[in-house]
């Protein structure tokens, strides 16, 4: 019998992952063996975490050293959107325009919301007299503005790293994953995308309790952040049109009334305020052609070297929409078809995994979307490891690539239109490995580690009515 994660023994990840096993040997053995850890796995994770915030400071000093202007901020790798944002929406003189108007802001209402409490924190910081304070000046209100952002985020990754170990149930060191993630390190300092993160975090956990109308809730809250945390309704529906499963279609429609009650609370404010403003966010999705590091890009990219012009964005709307909606439709197949009922984060995983291949834009920061998924989804530490060490050479790559596009340095200090390619490629079939490991742990459950460290061996007593009440028991909570 499989039985849902949160009720079985907890599991050491030193025993349990082949990889952490293979490494503990040279630190003491796997733990319960010769090395027994003292401290709560949430005093252990949230100290590595902040080790990793820590060293994601570390990455973007250049730039608080040196600003974010020019070329010089890609061969750093540490570009970000935020201090972009600050000059060119000219938060600086206008910290409510991201809500009001008139100026230009791209971003849902939450994501609006927060950069113009931090704009207008930066000003109201600095406008007591202008001088330096603990190396903030008025002629580098960017670097404040980029500092608060980050310490605003930086707290949210210690969130998040909770609600994955509470969510990770009898796993709860699969949340070390995301504590001391290299994609969050790099990331997490380039926009805002951590927020909405953890936003489908906790939806997944109040779905783990069987809080329906909360996980709604916080699928609202996360959609108005950034628009993916919107697909984990299509993995709750795919749960819910089983047989087998023991949820009734009561439970989507509390999850869907929660995500729609909470969107139109944080929406429709914004809406009166300023439909134009609040507008902005769906028009450009709607309009934007490919973006860098898209297949649509790399599409245009060898169309462009050929002599032609590439695909125009209706064309490139109508595949990425099409291809996408393809792939949902391939995902409720495989949901509906395995034997055993699929656990609603390894649906949810794929669905987003999908948008993020034939989305018609893939930023560097995106990379963050997948951590906790793979933390709930696929926790094989070797994997997560090699797909993020993919995902960090994207990263180099298209800094890069766009130093070389408007810098004027030498070509050896930036990269050519093949290696770029090729990197994209590579983060691209990286995901689609992960993808293929979690299609196989559910066609598979044996395979899963999630389910085999829930498993319980029944008693030489057990019989088929003990079996048979065993299943009803869970029958609703193991796929979670």
């Amino acid at each position: 019998m499989i039985q849902s994660p949160k009720d079985g023994p907890p599991v050491a990840a030193t025993r349990d992952d082949p990889l952490l096993r293979h490494l503990s040997e040279r630190f003491g053995g796997p733990a319960g063996t010769r090395l027994r850890p003292r401290n709560s796995p949430a005093q252990v994770l949230l100290g590595l975490t902040v080790l990793g915030i820590l060293l994601s400071a570390l990455t973007s000093q250049y730039c608080r050293i040196n600003g974010w202007g020019g070329a010089e901020v890609y061969h750093a790798g540490c570009y970000s959107d935020i201090s972009a944002l600050f000059h060119q929406r000219d938060l600086s003189d206008a910290p409510w325009g991201p809500l009001v108007g008139p100026g230009y802001f791209e971003y849902p209402v939450l994501t609006s919301l927060v950069a113009a409490v931090l704009a207008a924190s930066t000003r109201f910081l600095l406008a007591q007299d202008g001088t330096a304070a603990l190396g903030w000046s008025a002629d580098r209100a960017s670097l404040l503005y980029w500092d608060l952002s980050f310490a605003a985020a930086a707290v949210v990754w210690l969130v998040l790293v909770l609600v994955v170990m509470k969510a990770a149930g009898a796993r709860p060191w699969d949340a070390a994953i995301v504590a001391l993630s290299p994609a969050i390190i790099f990331g997490i300092g380039i926009n805002w995308d951590i927020w909405a993160v953890t936003a489908l975090a906790l939806a997944i956990l109040a779905f783990h309790r069987e809080a329906w109308v909360s996980a709604g809730v916080m699928i609202g809250v996360g959609v108005s952040f950034k628009l993916f945390p919107l697909f984990m309704l299509g993995a709750v529906l795919i749960l819910v049109l089983r047989r087998d499963t023991g949820l009734g279609f009561d439970v989507f429609l509390r999850a869907l009334a929660g995500a729609a009650a909470s969107w139109l609370v944080l929406n429709v404010p914004a809406m009166v305020l300023s439909f134009t403003t609040w507008s902005q966010f769906f028009e450009l999705s709607v309009e934007r052609g490919a973006g860098y590091s898209s297949p649509w890009h790399i599409w245009q990219l060898i169309a462009e070297g050929r002599g032609g012009s590439g695909p125009s964005p209706e064309t490139i709307s109508g595949f990425s929409l099409g291809l996408f909606a393809a792939a949902c439709a391939g995902i409720l197949v495989l949901g509906l078809r395995a034997k055993h009922p699929p656990r609603m984060v390894q649906l949810l995983f794929l669905i987003v995994a999908a948008f993020l291949l034939l989305n018609k834009v893939y930023s560097p920061q995106f990379m963050v979307w997948l951590i906790p998924l793979i933390a709930l989804a696929a926790p094989r530490w070797r994997d997560a490891l090699v797909w993020q060490g993919f995902q960090l050479l994207h990263f180099w790559a298209v800094w890069m690539y766009l130093a070389g596009i408007v810098g004027d340095h030498d070509p050896q200090h930036s990269f050519d239109t093949a290696l770029y390619i090729a990197a994209v490629l590579g983060h691209m079939g990286a995901t689609i490995y992960l993808m293929a490991q979690v299609v196989l742990d559910i066609l598979r459950p044996d395979r899963d580690p999630v389910r085999r460290a829930a498993r319980v061996p029944l008693g030489p007593r057990s019989g088929r009515t003990s079996q048979t009440s065993a299943q009803t028991r869970t029958q609703a909570s193991e796929f979670r």
